[in-house]
């Protein structure tokens, strides 16, 4: 199977992975990028279930994170 890269940079993932995967829309995908040129999509099976990028990036890492403590730092402006 083949998929082509749209002009805002999206990638449609074929329907039949879709539907064998259990794949709904607005999942969320881990991108990975190898060395060789490889890149592969990980579907990332629960969703974001903290209130800021850094902790979810954080979570994503494979990093334990304290629910009643927040990594991130709010910035006052």
């Amino acid at each position: 199977m083949t998929t082509t890269l749209s002009m805002n940079g999206q990638v449609v993932i074929p329907q039949p992975v879709r539907v064998s995967q259990k794949l709904k829309p607005g999942a969320d995908f881990t991108v990975i990028t190898r060395s060789n040129g490889d890149i592969l999509l990980r579907p990332v099976k629960a969703r974001r279930r903290h209130s800021t990028l850094g902790d979810n990036l954080l979570a994503l890492s494979g990093l334990d994170l304290d629910p009643e403590r927040s990594l991130a730092r709010d910035v006052a402006l």
